[in-house]
Order: C-alpha cells, then structure tokens, then sequence
C-alpha cells in the first residue's frame, strides 16, 4: 500500500502538468499568426458648379438680312397719247400702228380698224436715186409696224386727199429726224412748226449731211 502512493503521486504530477500546459502555463512551439486587415475608402467627391443667373450670360446677337428678286420683266408698251409733245392748237392727236412704207415720206397706218395714208409734213425727199434709197432704207427701219402717235396740223394742207400729220415715236419726231440727218429738205408751204424745221436743215447744211455733201448726186 505504502509502495503504490509514489507511483500515483508521479501520474497525478503528470496529470497537472498537462492540465496547467493546455491552459496556457506551458510553452508551446506553435507561434500565432496576426491578421491585419486594411480596409481603403475610396471617397467620389461630386463638384456641383451653380452659375448664379446673371454671371456667365453669353448674349448672341442674331442679325437677319432679307433678300428681294425682281424680275425685271420687260414688257414692251405702246407710248401713252399723254407723251410731252407739243401740238399745234386745234389738231388731232391719236396713236395708230405702221402697216406699210410707201416711200421715204408716206406711210399707211390702221387706226380704230380704220387703214389710212399719211405724208409726213414738213419733208421732201428724191424721187429717185441714193438719196431716196437711203431716206427709204431708214424710214423702213424706224417706222415699219411700229405704235407711233400721229398729230394733225390745221395749217398743213391736205395732198391727194391723204392726211398731213407729224409722226412720233414716243415724245420723238421722225419728220425732223430726215431733214436733220439730210434726207429731206423743207418744202415750200405753210405749217405750224415750220421753223423749227429750217433750223434742223440749216444744221443738216453746215454739216455736209445727206443730200447736202457735195460728194453727193443730188436730185
């Protein structure tokens, strides 16, 4: 009996020991292991810019240009009777249109439905030769088929029993235009503008014109 209690002295002596090692009493070969966790903030900032009303106004100016497209269409008119021409007192004024050239100084003109002869007042031109070819030749290329206006004469007598009348083209006189340019002369007889004929003959001389070059067979 006495011999067993060194025996379970030595085994309850073991026994503690363990017990005191597994609460950590005793050394141990394992070293622990530390775990640090760094945990990152990412941080979004959001800039919120208020433009307070009035400060960073950009003012456009728009500026509208208009564009206007006019046709000009030319539109042909006969010449109005109200042209400024100076009739005599007393005379008949109307428009008509050229149907035919007789000679250098006779026209047919229709007027009203009605086809009359006219002699123009104030101009005689050859009967023949370059003279009237040309005095031809030029009434053919401004008067045919043209609205001319036709301005009697009271003091004009009547030849062949046609009309005696002063031709217009527009407010411009083809009867002075002869006598000016040499085709015609002024012929003996009475009318209202008379003078103011011979002053156009008198320049037609001074200038060697038409029939009055001296190079120029006249008839």
């Amino acid at each position: 009996m006495h011999r067993s209690l060194p025996a379970f002295s030595l085994i309850l002596l073991i026994v503690c020991a363990g017990c005191l090692g597994g609460l950590g009493f005793g050394g141990s070969s394992e070293t622990p292991m530390t775990t640090t966790t760094n945990k990152e903030t990412q941080t979004q900032t959001t800039v919120s810019t208020t433009t307070a009303a009035g400060e960073s106004t950009t003012a456009t100016t728009t500026t509208t240009e208009t564009q206007t497209q006019t046709r000009t269409q030319t539109t042909s008119l006969r010449q109005p009777t109200t042209a400024r021409i100076d009739t005599p007192e007393g005379s008949d004024r109307f428009q008509a249109r050229v149907t035919t050239i007789i000679d250098p100084t006779t026209i047919k003109i229709k007027h009203d439905g009605t086809t009359q002869i006219v002699e123009l007042i104030g101009v005689s031109v050859p009967e023949n030769g370059t003279i009237q070819k040309q005095a031809l030749c030029y009434t053919n290329s401004q008067l045919d088929h043209q609205v001319v206006t036709v301005v009697t004469d009271p003091q004009a007598n009547t030849v062949n029993g046609h009309m005696q009348a002063y031709v217009y083209i527009g407010a411009f006189m083809f009867n002075t235009d002869l006598v000016r340019i040499g085709y015609a002369r002024v012929p003996d007889g009475q009318f209202s503008k008379r003078q103011q004929f011979l002053q156009k003959q008198q320049q037609a001389k001074q200038n060697g014109s038409g029939r009055w070059n001296t190079t120029t067979t006249t008839a």
